[in-house]
């Protein structure tokens, strides 16, 4: 940070500090009215200000929500906010013009909404701290997204995409330190380096002597050993995170991507399956199991196929002829030129959602 500008507002930023506990004063009404200002005129995508802020001042509810994050703090926090991914509300007014559109739900709805709910956060943080108060972002909100939704009684349309507690500090944790810029701030191109190892090394050594030297120290270890113990473990609701924001409405428009042009870093490609070996799915399906009687059991299926994979669209005009009877998972498959296992797979993966 030498030879940097520094003023009262950066000055605040370089010494960001999480703060988790706090003391027993309320935050005044006025500033929370600053603080909703400050938030309102963050910046915000194509100006769709597709966010919302949901304030939890009930203290069951900051209870539930704590046991969702598994942070006590979050229990007695002064103030807990929840920004919400937000485009039910611009397709209800657009509905209201009686138009209704294919994409007031898109992926592209959706990150503009997460972008806009992450800026307003941020700018909270930073206009909290330059009157004195404290606090920390909950991303552990989503340690299970859909009873947070549930909880919150969000519609559709809608997702949590992170919380913020705060008030007035009762704590004065040390600055963390962070990883030097040469290992996260490249020009014109993704910079990879030779020996992750040997690139974090210092970094290593400097949170080692962070955590020996501090006050109410309750771990001791380097980053990297950090970045493997969070790496080594996932819960379950985050890690199938992408299920609760489809059951949210929100449309993926995935296509179909062939194994060899996914991008991996370790697992290799799985094997081919011999057609001999391959005898009948988890749910009964077959290579020659009917795509008509699947259908008929499973409607939302086919919708689902017309929007992974768009050499699908030939069901349009088949589903209504008399050829479609003769119509296996096995000829559905070679239509739209994937193999047939990962269709099945993909299929009961839809089918268990429901």
């Amino acid at each position: 940070m030498n030879n940097s500008i520094v003023n009262e507002t950066i000055n605040n930023q370089l010494n960001h500090r999480s703060i988790r506990r706090f003391k027993d004063k309320a935050v005044e009404p006025k500033i929370i009215k600053t603080l909703l200002d400050v938030a309102n005129q963050t910046s915000s995508s194509v100006a769709m200000q597709g966010y919302s802020i949901i304030r939890i001042t009930d203290s069951n509810l900051k209870k539930e929500i704590s046991d969702i994050c598994m942070q006590k703090h979050v229990s007695v926090a002064p103030e807990v906010w929840i920004f919400v991914v937000d485009a039910y509300r611009n397709a209800k007014i657009s509905a209201s013009k009686d138009v209704y559109t294919d994409y007031s739900n898109s992926m592209d709805r959706f990150f503009q909404g997460f972008s806009d709910a992450l800026l307003s956060a941020q700018n909270v943080m930073v206009a909290l701290e330059s009157m004195g108060l404290g606090g920390v972002f909950l991303g552990s909100i989503l340690n299970d997204s859909q009873k947070l939704i549930d909880l919150l009684e969000l519609p559709e349309y809608t997702f949590p995409a992170l919380g913020l507690e705060f008030g007035y500090p009762d704590e004065d944790p040390d600055v963390k330190p962070r990883m030097e810029l040469e290992l996260k701030v490249f020009e014109n191109k993704y910079k990879i380096e030779e020996d992750y190892g040997k690139a974090i090394e210092k970094y290593d050594n400097i949170m080692k002597a962070y955590y020996e030297n501090r006050e109410d120290n309750f771990r001791l270890e380097s980053f990297s050993s950090h970045v493997v113990n969070m790496l080594s473990r996932g819960i379950e609701p985050r890690v199938k995170i992408l299920n609760t924001i489809r059951k949210q409405g929100f449309e993926f428009a995935l296509e179909y991507i062939p194994e060899n042009e996914i991008k991996r870093m370790y697992k290799s490609l799985p094997k081919e399956i011999d057609e001999e070996i391959f005898d009948v799915s988890r749910l009964g399906f077959k290579y020659s199991s009917s795509v008509k009687e699947m259908f008929e059991k499973y409607p939302f299926v086919k919708e689902y196929l017309l929007m992974i994979n768009p050499r699908f669209n030939v069901l349009k005009t088949i589903t209504a002829s008399s050829d479609f009877e003769k119509v296996t998972l096995e000829l559905l498959a070679e239509m739209g030129d994937m193999p047939v296992e990962s269709l099945i797979y993909m299929i009961e993966s839809r089918i268990d959602e429901e």
